[in-house]
């Protein structure tokens, strides 16, 4: 009889650790989601703050960054859009787009640093720098100038050289 009722307690403490471990582990799983979340909206709000640092901030920050200043920022974007076709997606804005093909192209960055720099994925970094470079090549009679030739009799020392 007495032992019975000592392995009736032994299931019974089995039992409960049993549950106490569940709901140990049921914590652990909701607190890594949580912690995902809350890493996905630290992401999002450091590339928010980062654009906004970059594009509105100030004037000097743009120039030094994107090697343009922020008038002519938005003046390439409308020409993007409205020439070029370039659209925003669902999760990156049209600016955002922009802002890091003239960010890889004024620094000769490479795809993991500005993954880095701007928070984004490598293959969204590179799909979104390749849409840039068709419009850029679309817009290329609006924005690049064609070279003329330089007569023979022109009189500036610079140029003999090439003769």
């Amino acid at each position: 009889m007495q032992s019975q009722l000592i392995v009736t307690i032994v299931f019974i403490i089995n039992d409960v650790l049993l549950v106490v471990l569940i709901w140990l582990i049921m914590a652990i799983v909701i607190h890594e989601t949580e912690k995902v979340k809350l890493a996905y909206r630290e992401k999002k709000r450091r590339r928010l703050v980062n654009l906004n640092n970059l594009i509105t901030y100030s004037d000097a920050t743009c120039k030094s960054e994107l090697c343009m200043n922020k008038y002519t920022f938005y003046i390439l974007c409308e020409m993007f859009s409205n020439f070029g076709g370039l659209t925003s997606t669902r999760h990156m804005s049209l600016e955002d787009i922009v802002a890091m093909f003239l960010h890889t192209l004024a620094y000769q960055l490479k795809k993991r640093t500005v993954r880095n720099y701007f928070y984004r994925s490598g293959e969204s970094v590179s799909r979104n720098f390749h849409r840039c470079l068709l419009v850029v090549s679309k817009l290329h009679t609006h924005l690049l100038k064609k070279p003329t030739l330089i007569p023979k009799d022109y009189e500036d020392c610079r140029w003999k050289c090439f003769r």
